[in-house]
Protein backbone atom coordinates (compact mmCIF):
# COMPACT_ATOMS: atom_id res chain seq x y z
CA UNK A 1 0.00 0.00 0.00
CA UNK A 2 1.32 3.43 -0.94
CA UNK A 3 0.48 5.61 2.06
CA UNK A 4 1.49 8.88 0.37
CA UNK A 5 -0.78 8.26 -2.61
CA UNK A 6 -3.65 7.40 -0.27
CA UNK A 7 -3.27 10.67 1.66
CA UNK A 8 -3.04 12.61 -1.58
CA UNK A 9 -6.46 11.23 -2.60
CA UNK A 10 -8.10 12.39 0.62
CA UNK A 11 -10.43 15.37 0.32
CA UNK A 12 -11.72 17.28 3.31
CA UNK A 13 -15.53 16.87 3.21
CA UNK A 14 -17.85 19.79 3.85
CA UNK A 15 -19.08 18.18 7.07
CA UNK A 16 -15.57 17.78 8.50
CA UNK A 17 -15.27 19.25 12.00
CA UNK A 18 -11.94 19.97 13.65
CA UNK A 19 -11.38 18.48 17.10
CA UNK A 20 -10.95 22.03 18.44
CA UNK A 21 -7.88 20.89 20.41
CA UNK A 22 -4.55 22.68 20.61
CA UNK A 23 -1.19 22.27 22.31
CA UNK A 24 -2.55 23.37 25.69
CA UNK A 25 -4.27 19.97 25.80
CA UNK A 26 -0.89 18.35 26.43
CA UNK A 27 -0.29 20.57 29.45
CA UNK A 28 -3.83 19.93 30.67
CA UNK A 29 -3.19 16.19 30.61
CA UNK A 30 0.17 16.60 32.34
CA UNK A 31 -1.53 18.64 35.07
CA UNK A 32 -4.31 16.08 35.55
CA UNK A 33 -1.85 13.20 35.72
CA UNK A 34 0.40 14.96 38.21
CA UNK A 35 -2.73 15.40 40.32
CA UNK A 36 -2.59 11.68 41.06
CA UNK A 37 0.44 12.43 43.26
CA UNK A 38 0.00 14.78 46.21
CA UNK A 39 2.56 17.52 46.69
CA UNK A 40 2.92 16.32 50.30
CA UNK A 41 3.86 12.90 48.91
CA UNK A 42 6.55 14.50 46.74
CA UNK A 43 7.84 16.57 49.66
CA UNK A 44 8.08 13.44 51.80
CA UNK A 45 10.14 11.81 49.06
CA UNK A 46 12.52 14.77 48.98
CA UNK A 47 12.86 14.71 52.75
CA UNK A 48 13.66 11.01 52.73
CA UNK A 49 16.29 11.44 49.99
CA UNK A 50 18.25 14.25 51.62
CA UNK A 51 20.62 11.79 53.25
CA UNK A 52 20.29 8.72 51.05
CA UNK A 53 20.18 7.69 47.39
CA UNK A 54 16.92 7.87 45.46
CA UNK A 55 15.32 4.43 45.64
CA UNK A 56 13.38 4.54 42.37
CA UNK A 57 15.15 6.97 40.06
CA UNK A 58 12.88 5.91 37.21
CA UNK A 59 9.70 7.22 38.85
CA UNK A 60 11.24 10.09 40.79
CA UNK A 61 12.96 11.61 37.75
CA UNK A 62 9.70 11.52 35.81
CA UNK A 63 7.87 13.24 38.64
CA UNK A 64 10.63 15.84 38.71
CA UNK A 65 10.43 16.35 34.97
CA UNK A 66 6.62 16.63 34.90
CA UNK A 67 6.47 19.21 37.67
CA UNK A 68 9.30 21.29 36.23
CA UNK A 69 7.89 21.26 32.71
CA UNK A 70 4.53 22.48 34.00
CA UNK A 71 6.21 25.28 35.98
CA UNK A 72 8.21 26.29 32.90
CA UNK A 73 4.94 26.69 31.03
CA UNK A 74 3.17 28.80 33.63
CA UNK A 75 1.51 26.15 35.77
CA UNK A 76 2.11 25.01 39.36
CA UNK A 77 4.48 27.92 39.99
CA UNK A 78 3.68 27.75 43.70
CA UNK A 79 5.68 24.52 43.83
CA UNK A 80 8.91 26.02 42.53
CA UNK A 81 10.84 25.38 45.75
CA UNK A 82 9.69 21.77 45.87
CA UNK A 83 10.83 21.27 42.27
CA UNK A 84 14.24 22.81 42.97
CA UNK A 85 14.72 20.32 45.79
CA UNK A 86 13.65 17.43 43.56
CA UNK A 87 16.02 18.53 40.82
CA UNK A 88 18.83 18.80 43.36
CA UNK A 89 18.25 15.18 44.38
CA UNK A 90 18.21 13.94 40.79
CA UNK A 91 21.32 15.78 39.63
CA UNK A 92 23.19 14.79 42.79
CA UNK A 93 22.44 11.09 42.33
CA UNK A 94 22.62 10.42 38.60
CA UNK A 95 26.39 10.03 38.48
CA UNK A 96 26.39 8.02 41.72
CA UNK A 97 23.99 5.32 40.49
CA UNK A 98 25.59 2.21 39.05
CA UNK A 99 24.33 -1.27 38.26
CA UNK A 100 20.75 -0.04 37.77
CA UNK A 101 19.34 0.06 34.24
CA UNK A 102 16.62 2.48 35.33
CA UNK A 103 19.24 5.21 35.08
CA UNK A 104 19.51 4.65 31.32
CA UNK A 105 16.03 6.16 30.95
CA UNK A 106 16.59 9.08 33.27
CA UNK A 107 19.05 11.46 31.64
CA UNK A 108 16.87 11.97 28.55
CA UNK A 109 14.04 13.04 30.88
CA UNK A 110 16.05 15.32 33.16
CA UNK A 111 17.82 17.19 30.36
CA UNK A 112 14.63 18.55 28.70
CA UNK A 113 13.35 19.91 32.02
CA UNK A 114 16.75 21.49 32.64
CA UNK A 115 16.49 23.20 29.25
CA UNK A 116 12.90 24.31 29.87
CA UNK A 117 13.57 25.70 33.35
CA UNK A 118 16.99 27.20 32.64
CA UNK A 119 15.64 30.75 32.10
CA UNK A 120 13.96 30.68 35.52
CA UNK A 121 16.85 29.38 37.65
CA UNK A 122 19.87 31.22 39.03
CA UNK A 123 23.25 30.77 37.36
CA UNK A 124 24.59 29.39 40.63
CA UNK A 125 21.95 26.67 40.70
CA UNK A 126 22.39 25.84 37.01
CA UNK A 127 26.15 25.54 37.42
CA UNK A 128 25.64 23.23 40.39
CA UNK A 129 23.40 20.93 38.31
CA UNK A 130 25.65 21.05 35.25
CA UNK A 131 28.67 20.15 37.35
CA UNK A 132 26.79 17.11 38.65
CA UNK A 133 25.45 16.11 35.24
CA UNK A 134 28.90 16.37 33.72
CA UNK A 135 30.11 13.60 36.03
CA UNK A 136 27.95 10.98 34.32
CA UNK A 137 30.10 8.40 32.53
CA UNK A 138 28.21 6.15 30.08
CA UNK A 139 30.33 3.06 30.61
CA UNK A 140 30.16 3.46 34.39
CA UNK A 141 26.61 4.64 35.01
CA UNK A 142 24.59 3.00 32.20
CA UNK A 143 23.96 -0.71 31.87
CA UNK A 144 22.71 -0.85 28.26
CA UNK A 145 26.15 -0.48 26.67
CA UNK A 146 28.49 -2.82 24.83
CA UNK A 147 30.69 -2.98 27.91
CA UNK A 148 27.92 -4.80 29.78
CA UNK A 149 25.80 -6.48 27.10
CA UNK A 150 26.47 -8.34 23.84
CA UNK A 151 25.09 -6.83 20.62
CA UNK A 152 22.15 -9.23 20.47
CA UNK A 153 20.90 -8.01 23.88
CA UNK A 154 21.42 -4.31 23.30
CA UNK A 155 17.99 -2.92 22.53
CA UNK A 156 15.77 0.14 23.08
CA UNK A 157 17.28 1.10 26.44
CA UNK A 158 20.59 1.79 24.73
CA UNK A 159 18.79 4.19 22.37
CA UNK A 160 17.30 5.97 25.37
CA UNK A 161 20.69 6.51 26.98
CA UNK A 162 22.18 7.69 23.67
CA UNK A 163 19.47 10.33 23.39
CA UNK A 164 20.28 11.42 26.95
CA UNK A 165 23.95 11.61 26.04
CA UNK A 166 23.27 13.83 23.05
CA UNK A 167 21.16 16.16 25.20
CA UNK A 168 24.10 16.40 27.60
CA UNK A 169 26.31 17.24 24.61
CA UNK A 170 24.04 20.14 23.64
CA UNK A 171 24.90 21.66 27.02
CA UNK A 172 28.64 21.09 26.57
CA UNK A 173 28.80 18.25 29.10
CA UNK A 174 30.18 15.49 26.89
CA UNK A 175 31.18 14.48 23.36
CA UNK A 176 29.09 11.65 21.91
CA UNK A 177 31.15 10.93 18.79
CA UNK A 178 32.94 7.80 19.97
CA UNK A 179 30.00 6.50 22.02
CA UNK A 180 27.69 6.89 19.01
CA UNK A 181 30.23 5.39 16.62
CA UNK A 182 30.30 2.24 18.71
CA UNK A 183 26.58 1.90 19.47
CA UNK A 184 24.45 3.36 16.64
CA UNK A 185 25.60 0.73 14.10
CA UNK A 186 24.19 -1.93 16.43
CA UNK A 187 20.86 -0.13 16.70
CA UNK A 188 20.45 0.72 13.02
CA UNK A 189 20.40 -3.00 12.21
CA UNK A 190 17.27 -3.31 14.34
CA UNK A 191 15.01 -1.32 12.00
CA UNK A 192 12.85 -3.38 9.65
CA UNK A 193 12.26 -2.54 5.99
CA UNK A 194 9.54 -0.07 6.99
CA UNK A 195 11.67 1.79 9.55
CA UNK A 196 9.94 0.17 12.53
CA UNK A 197 12.18 -0.69 15.48
CA UNK A 198 12.56 -4.35 16.42
CA UNK A 199 12.84 -4.71 20.16
CA UNK A 200 12.86 -8.34 21.47
CA UNK A 201 9.76 -10.17 20.16
CA UNK A 202 8.79 -6.95 18.33
CA UNK A 203 6.22 -5.34 20.67
CA UNK A 204 4.24 -2.53 19.05
CA UNK A 205 4.74 -0.16 21.99
CA UNK A 206 8.53 -0.31 21.94
CA UNK A 207 8.68 0.35 18.22
CA UNK A 208 6.96 3.71 18.64
CA UNK A 209 8.70 4.41 21.97
CA UNK A 210 12.13 4.08 20.38
CA UNK A 211 11.27 6.18 17.37
CA UNK A 212 9.74 8.83 19.63
CA UNK A 213 13.04 9.02 21.51
CA UNK A 214 15.10 9.31 18.33
CA UNK A 215 12.93 12.22 17.20
CA UNK A 216 13.98 14.12 20.33
CA UNK A 217 17.60 13.65 19.30
CA UNK A 218 16.84 15.04 15.83
CA UNK A 219 14.70 17.88 17.16
CA UNK A 220 17.58 19.16 19.26
CA UNK A 221 19.80 19.29 16.20
CA UNK A 222 21.68 16.02 15.88
CA UNK A 223 23.23 16.02 12.42
CA UNK A 224 26.14 13.64 12.88
CA UNK A 225 27.29 10.51 11.11
CA UNK A 226 24.05 8.57 11.65
CA UNK A 227 21.53 11.38 11.17
CA UNK A 228 20.55 10.57 7.58
CA UNK A 229 19.76 6.90 8.17
CA UNK A 230 17.84 7.76 11.35
CA UNK A 231 15.80 10.39 9.52
CA UNK A 232 15.04 7.96 6.70
CA UNK A 233 13.72 5.34 9.12
CA UNK A 234 11.71 7.90 11.08
CA UNK A 235 9.98 9.18 7.94
CA UNK A 236 9.03 5.73 6.64
CA UNK A 237 7.77 4.38 9.94
CA UNK A 238 5.77 7.48 10.87
CA UNK A 239 3.35 6.74 8.04
CA UNK A 240 2.82 3.27 9.50
CA UNK A 241 2.02 4.90 12.84
CA UNK A 242 -0.59 7.06 11.13
CA UNK A 243 -2.36 4.13 9.48
CA UNK A 244 -2.03 1.64 12.37
CA UNK A 245 -4.04 3.80 14.75
CA UNK A 246 -7.50 2.36 15.19
CA UNK A 247 -10.74 4.20 14.51
CA UNK A 248 -10.81 4.85 18.28
CA UNK A 249 -7.29 6.32 17.85
CA UNK A 250 -5.51 3.78 19.99
CA UNK A 251 -2.05 2.32 19.57
CA UNK A 252 -2.07 -1.19 18.08
CA UNK A 253 -2.09 -4.15 20.42
CA UNK A 254 0.87 -6.49 20.39
CA UNK A 255 3.41 -7.58 22.96
CA UNK A 256 4.52 -6.17 26.26
CA UNK A 257 3.57 -2.85 27.88
CA UNK A 258 0.34 -2.68 25.90
CA UNK A 259 -2.89 -0.86 26.81
CA UNK A 260 -1.10 1.77 28.92
CA UNK A 261 -2.15 5.35 28.33
CA UNK A 262 1.37 6.68 27.88
CA UNK A 263 1.49 4.81 24.54
CA UNK A 264 -0.87 7.38 23.05
CA UNK A 265 1.50 10.13 24.18
CA UNK A 266 4.25 8.38 22.20
CA UNK A 267 1.95 8.40 19.17
CA UNK A 268 1.10 12.06 19.69
CA UNK A 269 4.79 12.95 19.90
CA UNK A 270 5.58 11.10 16.67
CA UNK A 271 2.61 12.70 14.91
CA UNK A 272 3.28 16.26 16.10
CA UNK A 273 6.90 15.93 14.98
CA UNK A 274 5.79 14.71 11.54
CA UNK A 275 3.11 17.40 11.27
CA UNK A 276 5.80 20.04 11.75
CA UNK A 277 8.15 18.30 9.29
CA UNK A 278 5.49 17.97 6.56
CA UNK A 279 4.51 21.60 7.03
CA UNK A 280 8.12 22.60 6.41
CA UNK A 281 8.00 20.55 3.19
CA UNK A 282 4.83 22.39 2.13
CA UNK A 283 2.61 19.29 2.36
CA UNK A 284 -0.19 20.71 4.51
CA UNK A 285 -2.56 17.81 3.84
CA UNK A 286 -0.25 15.19 5.36
CA UNK A 287 0.76 17.64 8.10
CA UNK A 288 -2.93 18.09 8.95
CA UNK A 289 -3.58 14.34 9.07
CA UNK A 290 -0.69 13.86 11.51
CA UNK A 291 -1.89 16.83 13.56
CA UNK A 292 -5.39 15.39 13.88
CA UNK A 293 -4.11 11.91 14.75
CA UNK A 294 -2.01 13.43 17.55
CA UNK A 295 -5.01 15.28 18.95
CA UNK A 296 -7.37 12.31 18.76
CA UNK A 297 -4.82 9.90 20.21
CA UNK A 298 -4.53 12.05 23.32
CA UNK A 299 -8.27 12.66 23.45
CA UNK A 300 -8.74 8.88 23.61
CA UNK A 301 -7.03 8.73 27.04
CA UNK A 302 -9.34 11.25 28.69
CA UNK A 303 -12.03 8.72 29.59
CA UNK A 304 -9.59 6.78 31.78
CA UNK A 305 -8.32 9.96 33.43
CA UNK A 306 -11.69 11.62 34.06
CA UNK A 307 -13.82 8.60 35.04
CA UNK A 308 -11.46 7.18 37.66
CA UNK A 309 -10.19 8.65 40.91
CA UNK A 310 -7.26 8.57 40.98
CA UNK A 311 -6.87 8.48 37.19
CA UNK A 312 -5.96 5.13 35.65
CA UNK A 313 -2.67 4.41 33.90
CA UNK A 314 -4.09 1.61 31.72
CA UNK A 315 -7.33 0.83 29.95
CA UNK A 316 -9.46 -0.78 32.63
CA UNK A 317 -11.23 0.37 35.78
CA UNK A 318 -10.05 -2.34 38.15
CA UNK A 319 -8.64 -1.00 41.44
CA UNK A 320 -5.02 0.07 41.17
CA UNK A 321 -4.05 -2.34 43.92
CA UNK A 322 -5.35 -5.28 41.83
CA UNK A 323 -2.50 -4.67 39.33
CA UNK A 324 -4.87 -5.84 36.60
CA UNK A 325 -3.21 -5.68 33.18
CA UNK A 326 0.26 -4.85 34.54
CA UNK A 327 3.60 -6.50 34.03
CA UNK A 328 5.80 -6.62 37.13
CA UNK A 329 7.67 -3.49 35.98
CA UNK A 330 4.53 -1.60 34.98
CA UNK A 331 3.49 -0.40 38.42
CA UNK A 332 1.25 2.63 38.84
CA UNK A 333 3.73 5.11 40.34
CA UNK A 334 6.03 4.73 37.35
CA UNK A 335 3.61 4.35 34.47
CA UNK A 336 1.02 6.95 35.49
CA UNK A 337 3.53 9.80 35.53
CA UNK A 338 5.02 8.49 32.29
CA UNK A 339 1.90 9.74 30.52
CA UNK A 340 2.66 13.25 31.74
CA UNK A 341 6.35 13.21 30.78
CA UNK A 342 5.65 11.70 27.36
CA UNK A 343 2.97 14.32 26.66
CA UNK A 344 5.53 17.10 26.89
CA UNK A 345 7.35 16.00 23.76
CA UNK A 346 4.14 16.41 21.75
CA UNK A 347 3.71 19.87 23.32
CA UNK A 348 7.30 20.73 22.42
CA UNK A 349 6.76 19.95 18.73
CA UNK A 350 3.17 21.16 18.39
CA UNK A 351 2.51 23.91 15.84
CA UNK A 352 -1.04 25.19 16.25
CA UNK A 353 -0.92 26.98 12.91
CA UNK A 354 -1.33 23.57 11.21
CA UNK A 355 -4.99 22.91 10.40
CA UNK A 356 -6.35 19.44 11.02
CA UNK A 357 -7.08 17.24 8.01
CA UNK A 358 -9.01 13.96 8.01
CA UNK A 359 -7.14 10.89 9.24
CA UNK A 360 -7.00 7.71 7.14
CA UNK A 361 -9.39 5.97 9.56
CA UNK A 362 -12.02 8.61 8.73
CA UNK A 363 -11.72 8.23 4.96
CA UNK A 364 -11.90 5.51 2.32
CA UNK A 365 -11.15 1.92 3.17
CA UNK A 366 -7.69 0.36 3.25
CA UNK A 367 -5.88 -2.82 4.21
CA UNK A 368 -2.15 -3.43 4.61
CA UNK A 369 0.29 -5.55 6.57
CA UNK A 370 3.51 -4.84 8.40
CA UNK A 371 6.72 -6.74 7.79
CA UNK A 372 6.78 -10.33 9.00
CA UNK A 373 8.78 -9.08 11.98
CA UNK A 374 5.66 -7.43 13.40
CA UNK A 375 3.16 -9.90 11.86
CA UNK A 376 0.11 -7.61 11.85
CA UNK A 377 -2.64 -6.88 9.32
CA UNK A 378 -4.74 -3.71 9.62
CA UNK A 379 -7.97 -2.87 7.81
CA UNK A 380 -10.32 0.10 8.03
CA UNK A 381 -13.63 0.96 6.38
CA UNK A 382 -16.78 2.92 7.27
CA UNK A 383 -15.61 3.51 10.84
CA UNK A 384 -14.83 -0.18 11.39
CA UNK A 385 -11.22 -1.06 12.18
CA UNK A 386 -9.65 -4.46 12.71
CA UNK A 387 -6.18 -5.71 13.61
CA UNK A 388 -5.08 -9.30 12.99
CA UNK A 389 -2.02 -10.91 14.51
CA UNK A 390 -0.77 -13.52 12.05
CA UNK A 391 1.87 -15.07 14.34
CA UNK A 392 1.36 -13.89 17.91
CA UNK A 393 3.81 -13.79 20.80
CA UNK A 394 1.93 -16.19 23.09
CA UNK A 395 3.28 -14.54 26.22
CA UNK A 396 0.90 -11.64 25.47
CA UNK A 397 -1.39 -12.34 22.51
CA UNK A 398 -3.01 -15.04 20.38
CA UNK A 399 -3.02 -15.42 16.60
CA UNK A 400 -6.15 -14.31 14.77
CA UNK A 401 -8.52 -11.35 14.77
CA UNK A 402 -7.61 -9.57 18.00
CA UNK A 403 -9.15 -6.12 17.61
CA UNK A 404 -12.47 -4.79 16.40
CA UNK A 405 -13.05 -1.09 17.02
CA UNK A 406 -15.80 1.18 15.72
CA UNK A 407 -15.43 4.93 15.82
CA UNK A 408 -17.26 6.47 18.78
CA UNK A 409 -17.81 3.12 20.56
CA UNK A 410 -15.88 2.20 23.75
CA UNK A 411 -12.95 0.21 22.46
CA UNK A 412 -13.21 -2.71 24.87
CA UNK A 413 -16.86 -3.48 24.04
CA UNK A 414 -15.90 -5.24 20.82
CA UNK A 415 -12.29 -6.22 21.39
CA UNK A 416 -9.05 -4.29 21.84
CA UNK A 417 -6.64 -7.20 22.20
CA UNK A 418 -6.68 -11.02 22.29
CA UNK A 419 -6.38 -13.30 25.33
CA UNK A 420 -3.56 -15.63 26.29
CA UNK A 421 -3.44 -18.63 28.61
CA UNK A 422 -0.18 -17.77 30.37
CA UNK A 423 0.08 -13.96 30.23
CA UNK A 424 3.18 -12.10 31.34
CA UNK A 425 0.81 -9.54 32.87
CA UNK A 426 -1.36 -9.92 35.96
CA UNK A 427 -5.13 -10.27 36.05
CA UNK A 428 -7.41 -9.51 38.98
CA UNK A 429 -8.06 -12.26 41.50
CA UNK A 430 -10.71 -14.77 40.48
CA UNK A 431 -10.35 -14.30 36.72
CA UNK A 432 -9.24 -17.09 34.37
CA UNK A 433 -6.99 -16.93 31.31
CA UNK A 434 -7.07 -18.78 28.00
CA UNK A 435 -5.77 -18.45 24.44
CA UNK A 436 -8.50 -16.69 22.51
CA UNK A 437 -8.97 -14.49 19.47
CA UNK A 438 -11.83 -14.36 16.97
CA UNK A 439 -10.80 -17.28 14.79
CA UNK A 440 -11.78 -20.72 13.55
CA UNK A 441 -11.18 -24.12 15.12
CA UNK A 442 -11.30 -27.68 13.79
CA UNK A 443 -11.28 -31.27 14.96
CA UNK A 444 -7.79 -32.75 14.68
CA UNK A 445 -9.29 -36.19 14.06
CA UNK A 446 -9.09 -37.42 17.64
CA UNK A 447 -11.94 -35.35 19.06
CA UNK A 448 -9.65 -32.53 20.19
CA UNK A 449 -10.36 -29.08 18.83
CA UNK A 450 -7.47 -26.95 17.65
CA UNK A 451 -8.07 -23.22 17.31
CA UNK A 452 -5.83 -20.88 15.35
CA UNK A 453 -5.35 -18.96 18.60
CA UNK A 454 -3.69 -22.02 20.17
CA UNK A 455 -0.97 -22.42 17.53
CA UNK A 456 2.41 -20.78 18.07
CA UNK A 457 4.76 -22.66 15.72
CA UNK A 458 4.89 -24.42 12.38
CA UNK A 459 2.66 -22.24 10.24
CA UNK A 460 2.70 -19.19 8.00
CA UNK A 461 0.21 -16.99 6.20
CA UNK A 462 -0.48 -15.15 2.96
CA UNK A 463 -2.60 -12.05 2.37
CA UNK A 464 -4.77 -11.47 -0.71
CA UNK A 465 -6.46 -8.07 -1.09
CA UNK A 466 -9.66 -8.50 -3.10
CA UNK A 467 -11.21 -5.01 -2.98
CA UNK A 468 -10.52 -1.70 -1.26
CA UNK A 469 -12.78 1.32 -1.77
CA UNK A 470 -14.52 4.04 0.21
CA UNK A 471 -17.44 1.70 1.08
CA UNK A 472 -16.03 -1.83 1.26
CA UNK A 473 -12.79 -3.67 1.98
CA UNK A 474 -12.39 -7.37 1.22
CA UNK A 475 -9.35 -9.54 1.79
CA UNK A 476 -8.36 -13.11 2.55
CA UNK A 477 -5.76 -14.53 4.93
CA UNK A 478 -4.63 -18.11 4.34
CA UNK A 479 -2.88 -20.01 7.14
CA UNK A 480 -1.01 -23.22 6.38
CA UNK A 481 1.85 -25.36 7.66
CA UNK A 482 2.61 -28.49 9.65
CA UNK A 483 1.52 -26.78 12.88
CA UNK A 484 -2.09 -26.93 11.67
CA UNK A 485 -3.40 -30.41 12.48
CA UNK A 486 -6.69 -31.69 11.10
CA UNK A 487 -6.87 -29.73 7.84
CA UNK A 488 -4.41 -28.67 5.19
CA UNK A 489 -5.06 -24.94 5.61
CA UNK A 490 -7.47 -22.31 6.93
CA UNK A 491 -8.86 -19.46 4.84
CA UNK A 492 -10.22 -16.46 6.76
CA UNK A 493 -12.18 -14.10 4.46
CA UNK A 494 -12.86 -10.60 5.80
CA UNK A 495 -15.28 -7.92 4.61
CA UNK A 496 -15.61 -4.47 6.23
CA UNK A 497 -18.56 -2.34 5.17
CA UNK A 498 -21.40 -0.24 6.58
CA UNK A 499 -22.86 -3.33 8.26
CA UNK A 500 -19.74 -4.01 10.31
CA UNK A 501 -17.25 -6.84 9.89
CA UNK A 502 -18.05 -10.10 8.10
CA UNK A 503 -15.76 -13.08 8.63
CA UNK A 504 -16.02 -16.34 6.72
CA UNK A 505 -13.78 -19.22 7.85
CA UNK A 506 -13.14 -22.12 5.49
CA UNK A 507 -11.29 -25.32 6.38
CA UNK A 508 -9.44 -26.83 3.44
CA UNK A 509 -9.47 -30.65 3.35
CA UNK A 510 -10.62 -31.15 6.95
CA UNK A 511 -10.43 -34.58 8.55
CA UNK A 512 -13.77 -33.86 10.26
CA UNK A 513 -16.32 -31.79 8.36
CA UNK A 514 -17.18 -29.44 11.19
CA UNK A 515 -16.11 -25.84 11.94
CA UNK A 516 -15.77 -24.18 15.33
CA UNK A 517 -15.35 -20.55 16.36
CA UNK A 518 -15.20 -18.58 19.62
CA UNK A 519 -16.00 -14.91 20.13
CA UNK A 520 -15.28 -13.00 23.37
CA UNK A 521 -18.34 -11.17 24.74
CA UNK A 522 -17.74 -8.19 27.03
CA UNK A 523 -18.63 -8.70 30.70
CA UNK A 524 -16.92 -5.86 32.62
CA UNK A 525 -13.96 -3.48 32.54
CA UNK A 526 -13.98 -3.25 36.32
CA UNK A 527 -16.70 -0.59 36.37
CA UNK A 528 -19.04 -0.81 33.38
CA UNK A 529 -21.12 -3.98 32.97
CA UNK A 530 -22.01 -5.78 29.76
CA UNK A 531 -25.63 -6.86 29.82
CA UNK A 532 -26.79 -9.58 27.43
CA UNK A 533 -29.72 -7.95 25.64
CA UNK A 534 -30.35 -10.62 23.04
CA UNK A 535 -29.51 -14.31 22.76
CA UNK A 536 -30.68 -16.84 20.15
CA UNK A 537 -29.30 -20.04 18.69
CA UNK A 538 -27.29 -17.99 16.17
CA UNK A 539 -26.80 -14.54 17.68
CA UNK A 540 -25.88 -12.67 20.84
CA UNK A 541 -25.99 -8.98 21.72
CA UNK A 542 -24.32 -7.29 24.68
CA UNK A 543 -25.02 -3.72 25.81
CA UNK A 544 -22.73 -1.42 27.78
CA UNK A 545 -24.42 1.85 28.68
CA UNK A 546 -25.69 3.23 25.33
CA UNK A 547 -23.58 0.95 23.14
CA UNK A 548 -24.29 -2.48 21.67
CA UNK A 549 -22.16 -5.26 20.23
CA UNK A 550 -23.99 -7.81 18.09
CA UNK A 551 -22.60 -11.14 16.86
CA UNK A 552 -24.53 -13.19 14.28
CA UNK A 553 -23.53 -16.52 12.77
CA UNK A 554 -24.82 -19.23 10.47
CA UNK A 555 -23.65 -21.78 13.03
CA UNK A 556 -25.06 -22.77 16.39
CA UNK A 557 -24.14 -20.35 19.20
CA UNK A 558 -24.05 -20.93 22.95
CA UNK A 559 -22.65 -18.77 25.75
CA UNK A 560 -19.95 -20.56 27.66
CA UNK A 561 -20.21 -20.37 31.45
CA UNK A 562 -16.57 -19.31 31.83
CA UNK A 563 -15.27 -15.77 32.27
CA UNK A 564 -11.77 -15.03 31.04
CA UNK A 565 -9.62 -11.91 31.18
CA UNK A 566 -7.27 -9.79 29.13
CA UNK A 567 -5.74 -6.44 30.10
CA UNK A 568 -9.03 -4.60 29.49
CA UNK A 569 -11.35 -6.70 31.60
CA UNK A 570 -13.47 -9.85 31.79
CA UNK A 571 -15.30 -11.51 28.90
CA UNK A 572 -17.64 -14.43 28.43
CA UNK A 573 -17.17 -16.76 25.46
CA UNK A 574 -19.65 -17.36 22.64
CA UNK A 575 -18.96 -20.92 21.44
CA UNK A 576 -20.02 -21.48 17.84
CA UNK A 577 -20.03 -24.66 15.75
CA UNK A 578 -21.38 -25.77 12.41
CA UNK A 579 -21.68 -29.47 11.52
CA UNK A 580 -21.50 -31.20 8.15
CA UNK A 581 -19.81 -28.20 6.62
CA UNK A 582 -16.33 -26.75 6.23
CA UNK A 583 -17.40 -23.06 6.10
CA UNK A 584 -18.70 -20.88 8.95
CA UNK A 585 -19.67 -17.20 8.85
CA UNK A 586 -19.82 -14.38 11.40
CA UNK A 587 -21.16 -10.85 11.28
CA UNK A 588 -19.80 -8.47 13.95
CA UNK A 589 -21.34 -5.06 14.46
CA UNK A 590 -20.84 -2.28 17.02
CA UNK A 591 -23.39 0.52 17.22
CA UNK A 592 -25.10 3.03 19.48
CA UNK A 593 -28.30 1.58 20.93
CA UNK A 594 -31.68 3.27 20.82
Amino acid sequence: MNFAEYINRIDKPDYFISSGLNKEMYLDIMDLVLGAYSMNQLQEMVNSYRDKMIEDIHSFSRLTAALGLLIANGRRKEHMQLWLSMMDCCCRDLHRITGNMKLDFTVKEIMPVYKAMSPYVSDEKKNQWLNDLKKIEPYVNYRATLDFLPQEKLHNINVFNMVGEYLRETEGLTDTKEYFKRHWPVQIKKFDKNGMYKDPNNPMLYDVATRYSIQLLLFYGYNGEFADILKENMEKSALFTLFMQSSDFELPFGGRSNQFLFGEAYVAGVCEYEARRYKEKGDLKTAGAFKRCAHLAMNSVMRWINEACPPKHNRNFYPIESNHGEESYAYYDKYMITLAVNSYQAFLYADDSIDEYPCPQECEGYVFETSDDFHKIFASCMGNFIEIDTHADNHYDSTGLGRYHKSGIPSELGLSMPFVKHPEYKVAEGLSTENLSICAGWDMGDGQIQYLSDISEGFGHSLEIVESSDSVVRFNVVYSGEGIKGCSSLIERYTLDEKGVYVQSELVNPIVNKVYCRVPIFSTNGKDIGNICGLTDNSVSVQMNDFVYNVETDGNLQLDGRTIANRNGAYKIADIEKSNCNVLSLRLNLYTGQ
